[in-house]
């Protein structure tokens, strides 16, 4: 899901991770959040539905919502599709040209 970009540095591709990593743990932070709020931010109120206290359903739902929605935005926002490899021009062009394994590990040997 997540766009495939191209990195011209092994720095770049780093940045990047960590980007990734830090947006995760941003994800994370708003999913505990939602459950305390919805958990136990709603447990003063006497409402319920369907004969269930509201805190038991915004502290059980409200989260998992809110995981989906994080893991989506963060999957179509966030999150690029490269390879780490430093070389992996060189591998890619060995296997586009009909290499067999070991063919495309010489190439990526150099």
């Amino acid at each position: 899901m997540g766009m495939r970009r191209t990195f011209s540095t092994y720095g770049a591709k780093m940045r990047q991770a960590n980007r990734e990593a830090v947006a995760t743990v941003i994800a994370l932070a708003v999913i505990v959040a939602v459950w305390l709020v919805g958990g136990i931010g709603l447990a003063g109120c006497g409402i319920e539905v369907f004969s269930t206290p509201l805190w038991i359903i915004g502290g059980t739902i409200g989260p998992w919502i809110a995981a989906i929605v994080c893991a989506v935005v963060l999957a179509r926002c966030v999150f690029a599709d490269f390879s780490l490899d430093d070389d992996a021009e060189a591998v890619s062009d060995a296997a586009s040209a009909g290499a067999t394994g070991a063919e495309g590990e010489e190439a990526r040997r150099g």
